[in-house]
């Protein structure tokens, strides 16, 4: 009987073990596409399956005005439409002010943000930063690239592609956008200075893109590059290397850690380089801005190189650090002394007020107004007018 009993729980048993497995639910996340060797033009392994992906949280919308998807249609290599994973766009901040009468248009910095290659969630590095270059009268652009994820997908080369058409889609759209064509830069922080520099050390390749418009025919230099404590060498271990490179090996991977070191792929035909970082990086070793600055200095390439004793890795503009704290005004004067930005120049007449940052000035227009080198009938005003203003802090 017992016996019995037994045989009856057994057989029990397996049938609702045979049960749980043709109910259990296959992995979410499946491999499309080759191992780690070859495949660099489509970012290699793709998921199959959308159920576990995690949203970056920044999210294009075409209600938006100022969000501006990179390609019209599918961005090439996408493998999904969600507007939080697979679509990059821009997300524009117009310079404050406007255009002045008489003024060109502003120029413009495409801003990067870092995190690894995985995450944007870092905000320091975003919207305050855009604002200030916004208030210094530049039209600032924020990059929302594709992030890697955990399986691979959109791995390198695809932030590559993404980083560059944001910059030829700037200078191609220039003037729709209201921008100065000629005085396009970018500025990337951590990951996304390495993203920065890659576009700038390789202006000339189209990293493998599958698909091409007349916007890819842009030219693709940047003509400045700034750097916020950024990721330069592949041959330092990161998070940055390990995301971006998630499932090359041998050859390829040595390869790409050597094409992707921008300190071994710098030239004398490298835009101006604007750089700082903190000697005490917890996150990022600041041997990868010595390295770089070495690789600049030994091209004879203009850089100014800050390297603080003591900060912090993601602080964006720094206002909480004591000393990385004056790195905005000390960026903002590099951007005057290269000309990317000049002293606005005044359009006025003896009949009207003078304008200084869009506010009417009237006791500093009646103080100056009959100075010698102010020009009658709506012409500019002389050089010495426009140091006075600069002096009261009113410079561009």
């Amino acid at each position: 009987m017992r016996s019995h009993a037994l045989f009856i729980f057994e057989l029990l048993t397996f049938f609702v073990s045979f049960l749980i497995l043709l109910v259990k639910p296959t992995d979410a996340r499946g491999y499309h596409g080759g191992g780690g060797g070859g495949g660099h033009g489509g970012g290699g392994r793709h998921s199959q399956h959308h159920t576990h992906r995690k949203s970056s949280g920044n999210c294009y919308s075409s209600t938006n005005r100022n969000d501006i998807r990179l390609w019209n249609g599918t961005a090439p290599g996408a493998i999904g439409k969600d507007p939080c994973l697979d679509v990059p766009f821009l997300r524009k901040f117009p310079a404050q002010g406007g255009v002045e009468t008489g003024r060109k248009n502003p120029p413009a910095i495409l801003l990067i943000p870092g995190g690894g290659y995985g995450r944007l969630t870092n905000k320091k590095e975003q919207d305050p930063v855009a604002e200030y270059f916004a208030s210094l009268g530049v039209t600032t652009f924020i990059l929302y690239y594709r992030l890697v994820e955990t399986d691979g997908t959109y791995r390198y080369p695809v932030p590559m592609q993404d980083g560059q058409r944001a910059l030829k889609l700037i200078r191609a759209r220039a003037k729709d956008l209201g921008v100065d064509g000629q005085k396009v830069g970018v500025f990337g922080y951590s990951a996304g200075g390495h993203l920065a520099t890659t576009i700038t050390t390789h202006s000339e390749s189209d990293f493998g893109l599958t698909s091409h418009d007349a916007i890819d025919e842009t030219n693709g230099q940047p003509d400045f590059l700034g750097l916020g404590y950024p990721v330069i060498s592949m041959a330092l271990s990161s998070n940055s290397r390990k995301h971006l490179l998630n499932g090359y090996a041998g050859t390829d991977l040595e390869n790409l850690k050597k094409s992707l070191s921008g300190e071994q792929n710098v030239t004398p035909q490298m835009p101006p380089v604007f750089l700082f970082t903190s000697l005490d990086d917890e996150v990022i070793s600041s041997q990868n801005s010595v390295l770089f600055q070495r690789a600049l200095e030994a091209a004879k390439v203009p850089a100014e190189v800050h390297l603080f004793q003591h900060g912090k890795h993601g602080a964006g503009l720094a206002t909480d650090q004591p000393e990385e704290k004056v790195w905005p005004e000390l960026f903002h004067q590099w951007l005057l002394r290269n000309y990317f930005l000049s002293t606005m120049v005044y359009t006025c007449t003896v009949s009207r007020w003078i304008q200084v940052s869009g506010l009417t000035e009237t006791r500093r227009w009646k103080k100056i107004r009959k100075h010698k080198h102010i020009k009658q009938k709506g012409k500019t005003t002389g050089p010495r007018v426009r140091t006075m203003i600069q002096r009261e802090n009113r410079s561009v």
